[in-house]
């Protein structure tokens, strides 16, 4: 009984927030549900450029100190391609139709739909097969550098301020591309590394005693970041 409800608590914390977003603003529209498909997608395609990565250059696979900017970093520039690839989808469909109402979408509602797909990626990507082995085995795993809290749920609160941060780096990503203002892109950047950096505390003594924090750090300067944004671009609403 413990273990299953171990089990259903992670699983509550690391995906019922960005699922109840997806529901609550996402699910409402079929414009919004195509978009996170397709960050998701292309989430996904920055995951395997990074394993690729890994795989064809042998000295990254023994340093994690490397890796993890690498695979920052390959994520920010296919942040960066959806991006492109939804202006140019976006200019076709103005292109073909006379009606105002056709595409009812702003920089708002696509980042937050686009960064809700990103999240929920990154947290069955990341998160899924430690939640899924969880209940392999005997009870709950621990760790050495995280000794006093389940890996599981370890795990799950890092998912959660992860996914967090996604939906506001995504909002703030998309004022810097609109318009090319190297603040924005410099923050999303910068608040990404941070937080992932911020990992490698696990391979030593302090673990997710400082790691964990430190994710929800990174969490919450995105969230003021997309805060700024928005109120800077007049409140935008979503429509």
């Amino acid at each position: 009984m413990a273990e299953w409800a171990l089990f259903w608590g992670s699983l509550l914390t690391a995906f019922a927030p960005i699922a109840a977003l997806f529901l609550m603003v996402v699910a409402q529209r079929a414009q919004l549900v195509i978009l996170c498909i397709t960050a998701a997608f292309f989430y996904l395609l920055g995951l395997l450029v990074a394993a690729t990565v890994w795989t064809v250059i042998t000295p990254l696979q023994s340093s994690v100190q490397a890796t993890i900017p690498i695979a920052i970093l390959l994520q920010e520039v296919f942040r960066y391609i959806f991006f492109n690839v939804y202006v140019r989808c976006e200019l076709a469909v103005k292109k073909v139709t006379t009606k105002q109402n056709q595409l009812p979408l702003n920089d708002l509602t696509t980042s937050f739909a686009s960064g809700v797909g990103f999240a929920l990626m990154r947290a069955l990507m990341l998160y899924g097969t430690v939640l899924a082995s969880s209940v392999q085995g005997e009870g709950a795993a621990f760790t050495d550098t995280c000794a006093s809290v389940p890996l599981v749920f370890a795990s799950a609160l890092s998912t959660l301020a992860l996914t967090i941060m996604d939906v506001a780096l995504m909002i703030v990503a998309f004022e810097g591309f609109r318009k090319k203002s190297a603040p924005h892109i410099a923050a999303v950047v910068l608040i990404h590394l941070g937080s992932g950096l911020s990992n490698m505390l696990n391979l030593n003594e302090v673990g997710c005693k400082a790691s964990i924090p430190l994710t929800y750090v990174a969490a919450v300067f995105a969230v003021l970041a997309a805060s700024l944004t928005l109120r800077r671009s007049n409140g935008a609403a979503f429509p």
